[in-house]
């Protein structure tokens, strides 16, 4: 879709639209994203990446994103939902220039987990994560997983931490010199590279971990372009309508902050 600009706000926001209900098997996506010099914006889908089971083959995501100096770019494209027997192959490319900010959050859920007896938790075949950023060519982060499954009960504990939801946010550029705290339900970790990037980790509650990280990101993209204590990118817009990012149900008992 065009992207919405807020009369109020600093930043445009990109909805990209996947007009089928996800990501059949065989299928391809290229999605090739250039931040221009001086522009602010968030990148997003307007739904959850749903991944319908392999018969023969597999589906695939792959980001080609090109951010040039002084641009300021988030990209938020799941999050992802794996169904039983599915196979997923994600590989993204960031190249920064040198004053270049970009924030990079993906989500993993187990699939359709809420569903009694049908449940398909952690019921998927493959998934295979490949994430490369380049600073004016030189490598600076990478994150590789393949998670061959099913898993048991050992296996899921091990890797999301007894939750439903895993998540890693990768930051561009320096972190602000304080966080907000993040949920009771919530892991969070900080790793700081020596390059001067940044990688944050979650596990929880998928609604928890959701807020917590879109909360984080556009803090952080409202700290480097507006001031320090400047209120989070497009949160507080009257015109932007609720989605998986941007929304919580009423009442959820897992999020304890507001502007999620």
């Amino acid at each position: 879709m065009p992207p919405f600009g807020f009369d109020t706000e600093p930043a445009a926001l990109l909805y990209l639209i996947n007009l089928t209900a996800g990501l059949m098997d065989g299928d391809a996506h290229l999605l090739e994203v250039t931040a221009r010099a001086g522009t602010r914006a968030v990148v997003t889908g307007q739904s959850a990446t749903r991944v319908h089971p392999a018969l023969a083959s597999y589906a695939t995501q792959q980001w080609a994103v090109d951010v040039e100096d002084d641009a300021c770019l988030v990209v938020l494209p799941g999050p992802t939902i794996p169904f039983r027997d599915c196979r997923y192959y994600q590989r993204s490319r960031a190249e920064l220039a040198p004053s270049a900010r970009l924030i990079w959050g993906d989500i993993w859920l187990p699939g359709r987990y809420d569903r009694g007896e049908l449940s398909e938790r952690f019921r998927f075949e493959r998934i295979v994560q490949d994430f490369e950023v380049r600073r004016a060519g030189r490598l600076v982060y990478r994150d590789r997983f393949r998670w061959d499954g099913p898993w048991a009960a050992e296996a899921a504990d091990w890797h999301f931490g007894g939750h439903l939801a895993a998540a890693g946010l990768f930051v561009g550029g320096p972190l602000p010199e304080s966080l907000p705290e993040a949920a009771p339900s919530v892991r969070r970790s900080v790793f700081r590279l020596d390059t001067g990037e940044n990688c944050l980790r979650w596990c929880g509650h998928p609604t928890a971990v959701t807020a917590d990280l879109v909360l984080t990101a556009l803090r952080i993209a409202a700290h480097w372009t507006v001031a320090a204590q400047a209120p989070p990118w497009l949160l507080a817009s009257g015109g932007l309508a609720p989605n998986h990012w941007f929304s919580a149900p009423v009442g959820c008992p897992e999020v304890t902050q507001t502007g999620s």
